[in-house]
């Protein structure tokens, strides 16, 4: 693969990215607290088997510790996507909603070419890899009427829409020496949202009807922290034979601080006339403030793996993290929020990855079950999710190097005492590109 190429194609995928992003795709109502519906950090590859803080693979890029750089061996670009379907139900009844996107772009390579150490025979106890990643931090989406009677004025209409999102560009690099590793991750949160309310009295002609509009554009840095270390259990027997592949136990931490950002927004109030000829004209603007400004603060996070593998076969473990939200604050959109956490217990079993005459034994197979709280609340209830993740890893040849194409389904449910639950499928799929030419060494031109 050129690597101009590649980049080229990167930068057109990152545009394209980014204005598909912008465009409304989901209907989800409590994405109207905060700053959305939080986007999960763990590409499709980690997302079935619910780990993160601990799990590193030579030819995929987790972001969720930045110290998983450290064990890149190859060019890695990594494309996700994923299409949902939510049932959305209430005490008066349901409706279905259908929605999906692109969901990351990101780009990962070794800084030494492990070519090169083979072709000169050297042997490193140390590897850096950097990685660069554009996605969503969190979706706005939500589209919902009310109706009443009033016994004079008749039938009254409310309106609620709410559009954007917030995004972030990721710069990581990590370094190992021998069984321990380190990664920063580096990057750039910016994003719009927008709300609006129509109030209607539908049956009175030519009647007064009002909109409020606010919306608040944020931008700022962010940054996290990670390690990992890895306890070999069978290093007498590694030393013995070079076929012998690590059985180990890894530990995974990660971490970041409460970072600041910026916040600007608008709020108008306008009156126009309904159920006329003259029906969406402005007739007076009762408030327009588009100065406003303020700050705004994301809060501390942090979680931890532990995970076991045995030669790559079986891969078991059990991830946390934690986020302290009752730190967030808005000055433009002032609300509460509380700290949340996520517990997923998760495995990957690959038969024999080496396998020349079955292609099923070199799958990956990946399964996961997590129960997580979210920030938001209602009437100080507390929302909670839970669910299952089944998913696979498919090796392909794609320009003799071995790619992979990733799926995921996640069944699951937000529960909890809420207004509107919610049932959701999501089939969330992504492709890995690997290349091993990037920074080899040419000794013949």
């Amino acid at each position: 693969m050129n690597s101009k190429k590649s980049i080229i194609l990167s930068l057109i995928f990152s545009f394209a990215f980014i204005g598909l992003m912008a465009q409304p795709k989901d209907n989800s109502p409590y994405s109207r607290f905060g700053l959305g519906d939080p986007v999960d950090n763990r590409f499709v590859h980690l997302r079935s088997t619910g780990l993160g803080g601990a799990m590193y693979n030579p030819y995929q890029i987790n972001i969720i510790n930045p110290a998983s750089n450290g064990y890149l061996q190859a060019t890695v670009f990594d494309l996700g996507l994923y299409a949902k379907y939510s049932k959305l139900s209430t005490t008066d009844g349901s409706s279905h909603v259908y929605s999906g996107n692109l969901e990351y772009l990101s780009l990962g390579f070794p800084l030494i070419n492990p070519i090169n150490d083979l072709l000169e025979k050297k042997v490193r106890k140390y590897d850096i890899g950097l990685s660069f990643t554009l996605m969503p931090n969190s979706n706005v989406g939500f589209d919902i009427t009310s109706e009443n009677e009033h016994p004079d004025i008749g039938k009254i209409s409310r309106n609620y829409k709410g559009s954007g999102g917030t995004y972030k560009f990721l710069t990581g690099i990590g370094g190992r020496y021998e069984d321990f590793s380190f990664g920063l991750n580096l990057g750039y949160f910016f994003g719009k949202i927008n709300y609006d309310k129509d109030l209607k009295f539908e049956d009175v002609f030519s009647s007064y009807a009002n909109e409020y509009h606010d919306d608040f554009a944020v931008n700022g840095f962010l940054y996290n922290v990670g390690a990992i270390y890895n306890f070999v259990l069978n290093k007498e027997k590694m030393t013995k034979s070079n076929n012998v592949k690590p059985k180990k136990i890894i530990f995974g931490l990660y971490g970041s601080s409460k970072t600041g950002f910026n916040v600007e927004g608008t709020k108008y109030n306008r009156s126009f006339i309904n159920n006329s000829s003259l029906s969406g004209e402005t007739i007076d603007t009762v408030y327009y403030n588009d100065t406003i400004h303020g700050k705004g603060a994301l809060p501390t996070n942090f979680g931890g793996s532990i995970i076991y593998n045995n030669q790559d076969k079986l891969i078991v473990g059990i991830d946390f993290s934690k986020t302290l939200w009752n730190q967030y604050f808005n000055e433009v959109k002032d609300e509460q929020m509380f700290d949340s956490y996520d517990i997923s217990l998760g495995m990957q079993y690959t038969p024999n990855e080496s396998s020349y005459t079955n292609y099923f034994q070199r799958i990956n197979y990946r399964t996961s079950l997590y129960y997580k709280t979210d920030p938001r609340s209602e009437q100080d209830n507390q929302f909670n999710e839970m669910g299952i993740h089944l998913g696979l890893g498919l090796p392909f040849i794609y320009k003799r190097k071995i790619s992979r194409m990733n799926v995921d389904l996640n069944f699951g449910k937000k529960s909890g005492d809420l207004l509107i639950s919610e049932n959701f499928v999501k089939l969330s799929f992504s492709v890995t590109f690997n290349d091993t030419e990037w920074f080899v060494k040419r000794k013949y031109y």
